[in-house]
Parts: structure tokens; C-alpha cells; sequence
């Protein structure tokens, strides 16, 4: 009776595997859905679209956008991590959202384990930005004006990285501003350049094309160095060197925990062909984020070498889970 039951599991095994296999050599046959956890006009949503339609053609099938924004990115990242684990849908996700537990006491998901790493994207850093009408002309100013404003000065944010950067500036200058939270960064920077908020803190995209485009003022950026793309624009840590090391997100394509490897294979093979089109790189380069083609063994373990960083950034800021 056991021999029986043990060629049974065998024979479900193996006929499990083979239909496994056969469904990995046959993906995909039906559209991918890439879903943005951050609103239209984001970063993330514009890093998206240029991904997905490069990655269309690859596949032989279309890579279709959907935003699932709200709650700093949480909600898209649960609907994905609870979507069946078939490559059809996918997360383009960030670094904070892998370390997620250190921002929210509960959360429909697991932030590391919850996923399967697909492929490195690209990676960018966050901006402290100002109306052009501020007074403030530097970092040092935002400091002075963060620790003697009354009532405190407000500083917007509309992402997990961009908390992190209010927080860290917060502890570097020794300062209290009010920290205003927004469903995403286009929001942020709306109140901004309206004057109902007095600083935000944006990704390096978002900031340069307010700054081109004469409509703010940027302060510093949280990069260990500065962006060959904007020179004169120093780091936080220039002017407080407490500030150390860098603060820069990572953009990665995900897929629940559990899906197929041959799948992921596929899918990784054809996000890092994309990346290589020159075009793709020219278009990365007008949102001023770098292009980052890691594998997903490599995104894997950048993400596990990450978190600790991250972590450790966020206890020196000293943000506490909400």
C-alpha cells in the first residue's frame, strides 16, 4: 500500500513537472500585464510604458500597464504578490518596497519572500526640491529654515524613498519639518510648485524636469555623489557629512513567489534585451534614470544585500513603522 501511494506522488510529480515545462515553452501565449504602483505621470509609470512596450515585440505578445497606485506603492505590490504565479502578471518595484516591513506594522504581503526576482531596470536617487520663488538658495539654508521655521516648515514626499529621505535629512540636520505624505510624487510636486506645501522630495526625474523647466529650484540630491547629468546640484552629504553613503532606488521587474524558472527565464531574457535597444537607453536618459540590466540571480541578490542598508537607513532616520 505505501510503494503504491509513493508511485502515485511520483507519477503526480512528474506529470506536475512536465506540465510545468510545457507551459514555460509555450509562454507566453496571452497579453503580460506590467502593473505601476505608482500613478500615471510617475517615474515608475513612465519607466513602465517605455519597458513595456520594448518588451512587447520580444515576447510576441503584448506587455500591457496598469496602475495600481496608493499606500506608497503597497497596494500594487500585494495585488501582485497574491496574483497566480504564471509570468502573466508582474511588478515593476522599487527598493523600499522590499523592505517594507520596516514602514508598516502590517502588510498584505511579504516584501522579499512574496516575490520572484525577473530582472534589474534602472536605478535613480531623490531630489530636495523648492518653488523658484523660495528664499532658500542651498541646502544649508533648508537646514536653518527646517530648524527655526514657525510653525515647521512643510516638506512633501509622494514614495517610500522619498519618506526615507525626509526622515534621514530630519536626523542629519537635527531639524523637525512637518512631513506631508502623498498618494505619489506628481501630487506632491503639484502642491509644491502651488505653494501649499514649502519643499519636496521627488526622484531625480521628476525633480530635473520641474527644474528645466523654470518651475523649481533643486537643493540636493541623496546620491553618494553627484549626477553627471546635473553637476551643480551637490549631495545631502556634502554639507552634513552625517549624511554618509548613498540613498539610491533600485527599479526592478518582479513576479510572485513561485513562478516557474524557465518562465522567469524568458522574462528576464527579454526585459535585459529591451534595456539593450538604444532607443530604450536614449528615453531612460530624458528621465534622467540610469539603465541597470540585472539578471535575476543578480537582482536577487542585490535585493538581499540591499535590505540591510536600507534598514539600517531607516533606524538612523528614525522612522518608525506605521
Amino acid at each position: 500500500m505505501v510503494r503504491r501511494h509513493w508511485i502515485r506522488w511520483v507519477v503526480a510529480s512528474l506529470l506536475s513537472a512536465s506540465a510545468a515545462l510545457a507551459h514555460a515553452q509555450d509562454f507566453p501565449t496571452r497579453p503580460v500585464t506590467l502593473v505601476a504602483p505608482f500613478p500615471a505621470g510617475s517615474v515608475t509609470d513612465s519607466v513602465a510604458r517605455i519597458l513595456a512596450n520594448a518588451v512587447s515585440p520580444l515576447l510576441g505578445q503584448p506587455m500591457v500597464v496598469e496602475n495600481k497606485a496608493g499606500a506608497q506603492g503597497t497596494i500594487g505590490a500585494a495585488y501582485v504578490a497574491n496574483a497566480k504565479p504564471d509570468g502573466y502578471t508582474l511588478l515593476l518595484g522599487s527598493s523600499a518596497m522590499f523592505v517594507a516591513k520596516s514602514l508598516f506594522k502590517t502588510l498584505p504581503y511579504e516584501p522579499v519572500q512574496g516575490f520572484a526576482a525577473v530582472a534589474g531596470v534602472g536605478s535613480t536617487s531623490m531630489m530636495f526640491l523648492v518653488p523658484l520663488s523660495s528664499p532658500l538658495r542651498s541646502v544649508a539654508d533648508l537646514a536653518k529654515a527646517a530648524n527655526q521655521a514657525q510653525p515647521p516648515l512643510t516638506m512633501a514626499f509622494g514614495s517610500p524613498s522619498g519618506q526615507i529621505a525626509v526622515a534621514l535629512f530630519s536626523t542629519v540636520t537635527d531639524s523637525k519639518p512637518t512631513a506631508v505624505s502623498y498618494r505619489g510624487i506628481p501630487q506632491a510636486v503639484t502642491d509644491l510648485i502651488g505653494g501649499q506645501v514649502q519643499v519636496a522630495v521627488v526622484d531625480l526625474g521628476s525633480g530635473l524636469a520641474q527644474v528645466n523647466g523654470n518651475k523649481a529650484r533643486a537643493l540636493a540630491i541623496s546620491a553618494a555623489k553627484r549626477y553627471g547629468g546635473a553637476p551643480d546640484i551637490p549631495t545631502l552629504q556634502e554639507a552634513f557629512p552625517r549624511a554618509s553613503g548613498s540613498l539610491e532606488t533600485i527599479i526592478a521587474v518582479m513576479a510572485p513567489a513561485g513562478t516557474p524558472p524557465a518562465v522567469v527565464d524568458k522574462l528576464d531574457a527579454a526585459v535585459r534585451a529591451a534595456l539593450d535597444k538604444t532607443e530604450v537607453k536614449a528615453r531612460f536618459q530624458t528621465l534622467n534614470t540610469s539603465v541597470m540590466p540585472l539578471s535575476a540571480a543578480d537582482l536577487d541578490k542585490r535585493i538581499k544585500g540591499d535590505n540591510p542598508r536600507w534598514e539600517s537607513l531607516m533606524q538612523k532616520a528614525g522612522i518608525e513603522p506605521q
